[in-house]
């Protein structure tokens, strides 16, 4: 929940009063299983998050317990963004460790680029400054099994890994924090192990969020579970974490204040590239990668319905389905925010319309009170939603080919649109991009984009 003005000049008094941000300590126990992350904010609030990791790792080596502390230390950082930003404290102070000047040059960025929705949301200005230190970090050559754990997200793009990876010869599991019914369906469709990490926020946030008492909104949510991705391919000795980021995440809603704001900057390739960085420095034989980062979405959706047919009756990328709160969790689409027009507008080039309509549960195309958020996708009004959704001309090109489709084109929204867009086909969006870090062992799914 976003506070009103109103809400937001109550909350000076509090911003004033918070000076620091403190990130306490962190635990993790070997024997159940359990990370427990500490902060504070000055001596008025003190938040304790929970991790809890499926105990089936066996008894850990000395060297992989002393490998575990450094990353779950970096996870103890990435995790405070959620309490930091409840009240923006102009200091931060790290009791728990210390930062490489690398690191810290990381989380500024992280933080920064990770709040910007959030800083214009809110309009707020973000000042963000990690302390660093002469630290070096130190390199741990733990051979890691050459086998792959891919999240699994219960919408379209993790399907499509899955089932890429499926077809190569490296062994792979599934791996998601929490285990709504779409993730959980589309992982029995896939017939592999599934490995469920188990997440709890401070009751007390949710609580101040929930009373419009803090500030709120988005995080780099991708960004910060990237973290506990790592940890659990050292736990359980995976050399692979397999994203399924496209390229179009790459490309920005807006500019507020010189500052590029992506609602997507987590699961962009330039954090994507950052973090490999942060990694390799500590684990070498560790590799988190993007297989779809060569893609645009509408080149994902074609493999989609060419590949994933199994999964069109359990899939679906509505935030609606993950909320927090599990009481308010649909179990299906929504059918009115901007994820639902979008995946629906860029599937309907290649499911047929009667399949897609069962799938959704209605006609997005022919409601004609979706008309103004199919015009901020295809770029008519606004700016490019805050959502994960792909580029405009990736929207106009799914619209001009509706058009063409004789059992569209009498729908309300694609008849609309007939007489605005005059563009040329955009043939360019099917291109395979070389800007990746795609491992050797996954080049024959690459090679077989281009095909």
């Amino acid at each position: 929940m976003i506070p009103t003005q109103l809400q937001f000049n109550n909350l000076i008094g509090i911003f004033v009063l918070c000076k620091s941000f403190y990130f306490k300590s962190y635990h993790f126990d070997s024997q159940s299983g359990n990370l427990m992350l500490n902060y504070q904010i000055d001596e008025k609030y003190h938040f304790s998050e929970q991790l809890v990791f499926p105990k089936d790792y066996g008894v850990l080596s000395s060297e992989k317990e002393a490998l575990l502390e450094q990353i779950f230390f970096l996870t103890h950082i990435a995790f405070g963004i959620s309490y930091y930003k409840a009240f923006l404290p102009k200091k931060i102070i790290v009791e728990s460790g210390q930062l490489s000047q690398e690191q810290a040059a990381f989380f500024d960025k992280l933080y920064l680029n990770g709040l910007g929705e959030f800083s214009v949301k809110n309009d707020v200005d973000l000042d963000i400054h990690f302390p660093s230190s002469t630290k070096i970090s130190h390199s741990f050559n733990l051979p890691l099994l050459k086998r792959a754990l891919i999240p699994v997200g219960g919408g379209k793009d993790s399907c499509v890994t899955i089932e890429l990876v499926k077809k190569i010869s490296v062994p792979a599991s599934l791996i998601s924090i929490g285990c709504p019914m779409a993730i959980e369906n589309c992982a029995q469709k896939s017939g592999l192990k599934h490995i469920v990490i188990q997440r709890t926020l401070d009751s007390l946030l949710l609580d101040l969020n929930k009373k419009g008492k803090v500030l709120n909104g988005h995080v780099p949510i991708s960004g910060i579970l990237a973290f506990v991705l790592w940890a659990a391919a050292v736990l359980y000795d995976y050399r692979y974490v397999v994203m399924s980021c496209e390229r179009s995440a790459n490309v920005g809603n807006l500019t507020r204040k010189g500052l590029k704001i992506n609602h997507q900057y987590s699961k962009s390739f330039e954090f994507e590239r950052d973090f490999d960085i942060i990694t390799r420095t500590i684990t070498p034989n560790f590799h988190y990668f993007s297989l779809l980062r060569p893609l645009s979405e509408i080149h994902i959706a074609r493999l989609f319905s060419e590949r994933c047919a199994n999964y069109f009756d359990v899939f679906t990328s509505c935030n609606k389905a993950f909320k927090l709160d599990e009481t308010k969790r649909l179990t299906h689409w929504c059918g009115c925010c901007d994820k639902c027009r979008f995946v629906f507008l860029i599937l309907a080039v290649f499911i047929p319309k009667d399949k897609l309509i069962q799938i959704f549960g209605s006609n997005l195309l022919n409601d004609w009170t979706q008309l103004n958020g199919f015009e901020e996708l295809l770029g008519f009004s606004g700016h490019k939603p805050f959502e994960c959704v792909g580029e405009i001309d990736e929207s106009r090109y799914a619209m001009q080919q509706l058009i063409d489709y004789s059992e569209w084109q009498q729908d309300k929204i694609v008849s609309y649109f007939k007489e605005k867009l005059k563009m040329p086909l955009q043939a360019n969006l099917f291109n395979v991009s070389d800007e990746h870090l795609i491992p050797e062992v996954f080049q024959d799914v690459f090679n077989n984009f281009k095909s």
